[in-house]
């Protein structure tokens, strides 16, 4: 026995369309407005490929005509809330051009709105208005539901970057200067929490030497309380203080652990595991700490200014990882002994792992590290491990900063 079944159909037409069939179903527009919806629609065709390209070519218009089409349906779902019999009755009292312009003034909104929680957004990341239309319209024509769900997104960056900039003011910090950083809201929230967390009388975000003794702090405090915050959201604005208490939760739960178990050396350098995690102002007074401005020193000692060149960086890495005094270029006795050593011992992982941390910039640092265990380390033990003098001397001279010529042939 079979239990009786509903089939549901899904009307997948452009809303215009549903709204324009119902209109003429129920007598909300009769013989002489349909005439004037197709002079109106003639006419906003031809403004919106003139807008977009040129009314001369067939594409063109066929392409103005959806763009026509998803306007107007945009405006008609959203001002009559989905409600197609109101939707009728705003397409029999309003021209289609008045709610061609409305629907483009809805995305021109919604454009203006961020599509991430970046403070001091470069205009050059973000899409032409025009262009931003044209895929709305026509490229991939928009359906309100979705236009809903996009304006929810970008609205929640806005609260995010708006609770920024009054979470920065509030420690003394102007907007302008804050929109020099170009860094996502959420590291600068943690940067906040964390001075709020550990100081009274907060100020200011932090460089890595005073994030060292931040983390400490932090890391000695019982309780994980906020009172000079609570105090400042009392007057806060209502989206600010709602968005706020929700990131000062997630701190507790999520940054905090990670600052009771991560040493602070390993949360600065390590970005390839902790990139995002806090905002370090290089413009306060001290950015770098005294170990790392002898890191600096060192690494400039050892490469001459040219610590950013990988052939440099690479003869670097060989003489360390096989006992040698690193320069920055390699001798051919240098070379030699490179080969010599290997052989006998191969490389002294940890010997790398101590120069990587010690000597190289902490700029430099993660590329230095994937470059060695992904690429030169790899591929020096498989070149070195070989009885051919000539190929181990032309690898390492190819791969190197070198000071000897090839030999020809």
């Amino acid at each position: 026995m079979f239990a009786d079944t509903a089939l549901t159909t899904v009307d997948t037409r452009p809303y215009f369309e549903r709204v324009l069939c119902h209109a003429l179903q129920e007598g909300l527009v009769d013989g002489p407005r349909l005439d004037a919806l197709r002079r109106e629609g003639a006419k906003g065709i031809v403004q919106l490929a003139t807008y977009f390209g040129t009314p001369n070519l067939r594409p063109e218009l066929e392409a103005a005509r959806t763009r026509l089409v998803t306007l107007v349906g945009l405006a008609l779902e959203a001002e009559s809330g989905g409600k197609i019999d109101v939707a009728g009755r705003l397409l029999r009292d309003k021209t289609l051009l008045a709610l061609s312009k409305a629907g483009a003034d809805r995305l021109r909104k919604l454009h203006a709105l961020p599509t991430e929680r970046l403070l001091g957004a470069p205009e050059i990341f973000r899409e032409s208005e025009k262009d931003f239309l044209a895929k709305c319209t026509a490229e991939t024509p928009i359906t309100y539901a979705r236009y809903l769900a996009e304006r929810a997104g970008r609205e929640r960056n806005q609260h995010y970057i708006d609770a920024t900039y009054w979470l920065v003011g509030k420690l003394g910090i102007d907007r302008e200067d804050a929109d020099e950083w170009h860094v996502f809201c959420e590291s600068v929230i943690n940067s906040a929490l964390l001075v709020l967390l550990t100081e009274r009388k907060a100020a200011g975000l932090f460089s890595v030497e005073r994030f060292m003794k931040l983390h400490e702090a932090a890391r000695k405090k019982r309780s994980a309380s906020f009172p000079t915050l609570d105090a400042w959201l009392e007057d806060a604005p209502p989206a600010v203080r709602s968005l706020l208490k929700r990131e000062t939760e997630r701190f507790v739960a999520e940054v905090l652990p990670v600052i009771r178990d991560i040493p602070a050396t390993e949360i600065y350098r390590n970005q390839d595991r902790f990139s995002g995690l806090f905002f370090f102002d290089t413009s306060s007074v001290s950015e770098i700490t005294h170990h790392d401005k002898a890191c600096a020193e060192e690494w400039t000692r050892i490469t001459g200014n040219q610590g950013d060149h990988t052939d440099v960086q690479c003869g670097v890495l060989l003489m360390v990882a096989t006992g040698l005094e690193p320069t920055r270029s390699l001798l051919k006795r240098d070379a030699t002994r490179i080969w010599d050593n290997f052989r006998e011992s191969g490389f002294d992982e940890a010997a790398i792992a101590r120069f990587i941390e010690n000597v190289v910039p902490f700029e430099y640092q993660s590329d230095v590290r994937r470059m060695w265990e992904d690429d030169l380390g790899p591929e020096a033990r498989q070149q070195l491990d070989s009885d051919d003098t000539t190929l181990v001397m032309n690898y390492l001279q190819d791969t190197c900063r070198a000071s000897w010529k090839k030999k020809a042939g």
